[in-house]
């Protein structure tokens, strides 16, 4: 058995944890690490569990616990060697550099503890961004995805054999147009290299058959979405559906 947390969500911080009753994994850590602690007591995984941290891009409520993280525990933190590249002041910042980091490639396969992860190319305006298919030993697979302005055929093919779904559902179209964000955050939020709005992310879903598999929608916006716009859209869209909607900030857990 596999349980899974989001830890939190959002432009506040992003940050999951996936635990198999001896090895644990992180994506992201957009939490301090006090704030790491905290959650990971609160959804009973133990914080001598964790194998390795695996970063999807270096946006700070992404990566802003990299370092620290790093220093309190030693263990692998992963980045994609196209972020390494671009965002060597960020890391230097974190008080990361080569020798505390493992860089992969896209198509690379990682061994880490119970866990394979296999790292493929998002769209966002944060070089060498990268969502992750998460393959536990058991043959159980995982699919996450956030931060993307468009998808991809391989994403589709991930999601399609994935069991347990994490997918951005950023913003809703009329809201962000109407909304309190000048004209050119506008154009980067909706560009193609900004994030997923609901109608994106419910025509993600449609690619494929989601019988028995179990959706979380993440990253939802503060400014220009709300929990029950997706929650309306995704009945709407996919009335047999399986699915949570994940506030900002806030913790949620299951298992598989």
């Amino acid at each position: 058995m596999i349980r899974y947390s989001v830890l939190t969500s959002g432009s506040c911080g992003n940050c999951y944890v996936f635990y198999d009753g001896k090895d644990s994994i992180l994506i992201d850590i957009g939490l301090t690490l006090t704030g790491l602690k905290k959650r990971l007591e609160i959804v009973n995984v133990p914080f001598d569990s964790l194998r390795g941290l695996f970063i999807t891009h270096m946006h700070p409520d992404h990566s802003k616990g990299m370092g620290v993280f790093y220093r309190a525990t030693h263990l692998p933190v992963y980045l994609s060697q196209i972020a390494r590249a671009h965002e060597e002041k960020a890391l230097l910042r974190l008080g990361l550099d080569d020798d505390k980091i493992k860089l992969f490639n896209f198509g690379d396969t990682i061994c880490c503890g119970s866990f394979t992860l296999y790292p493929f190319k998002t769209s966002h305006d944060s070089a060498g961004s990268c969502g992750y298919e998460i393959v536990h030993e058991s043959g159980e697979r995982i699919f996450l995805m956030t931060d993307t302005g468009v998808y991809s055929e391989e994403s589709m093919a991930i999601a399609a054999r994935a069991k347990l779904i994490f997918l951005e559902s950023n913003y809703d179209e009329k809201m962000l147009k109407n909304g309190p964000y000048p004209y050119y955050l506008q154009q980067r939020v909706r560009g193609e290299r900004g994030h997923l709005s609901n109608d994106q992310a419910m025509k993600f879903l449609s690619s494929f058959s989601l019988s028995g598999k179990e959706i979380y929608f993440v990253h939802v916006s503060n400014n220009n979405n709300t929990v029950e716009l997706v929650n309306n859209i995704a009945f709407m869209s996919h009335p047999e559906m399986s699915y949570t909607v994940c506030e900002r900030g806030k913790l949620y857990e299951g298992y598989l």
